[in-house]
């Protein structure tokens, strides 16, 4: 019983863990898909199209949270510590944009899966209710997320921890 404990106890403190570290990149991607929610809420409020944007936020940042946090520690994300900050941030934001664009697809390819019950149908589906300009502005916008949180994080790094928190929070 005693090792049921320690394992349970030890998956408790790993969580806590990653949490924590995970924590200030959630709230930057929350607050970011956030305003990109509203930004598309009111771009189309004239149409009533209805945004279900808190929840998407917040499944959106946990996973761009911990994507981020996981790219840095794979041989993509140290081989990119050699160049120079601008090829990293480019490539890190094309990687990350061009996943987005997939996901984007798959999740309308399984919606229109579920629907229909059929590959061939969903396919179908997916041509006849194609809105490619305004899924063309949410991936844009998904990526131009990434390249800010890339470069902050690459001068945050560079000036040193806290230093950017000091600059903008802190009295002069």
């Amino acid at each position: 019983m005693s090792a049921v404990l320690q394992s349970v106890a030890a998956t408790g403190k790993w969580l806590h863990r990653e949490f924590v570290a995970a924590r200030p990149v959630f709230i930057f991607f929350l607050v970011a898909f956030l305003l990109q929610f509203l930004i598309i809420k009111l771009a189309v409020a004239q149409f009533s199209v209805p945004v279900t944007a808190l929840s998407k936020a917040f499944i959106g940042a946990l996973l761009a949270a911990k994507a981020v946090l996981i790219l840095d520690e794979t041989r993509i994300g140290r081989s990119l510590e050699r160049y120079r900050k601008i090829v990293a941030v480019a490539v890190k934001t094309l990687l990350y944009g061009f996943g987005t664009l997939l996901l984007g697809y798959l999740e309308r390819f399984l919606e229109a899966l579920h629907r229909s019950g059929s590959f061939d149908g969903a396919v179908q589906q997916m041509i006849d209710q194609a809105n490619v300009y305004r899924f063309f502005a949410w991936v844009l916008g998904v990526t131009l997320i990434f390249a800010i949180y890339f470069v902050w994080s690459e001068i945050n790094e560079h000036m040193g921890e806290g230093a950017l928190w000091s600059l903008f929070f802190e009295r002069p």
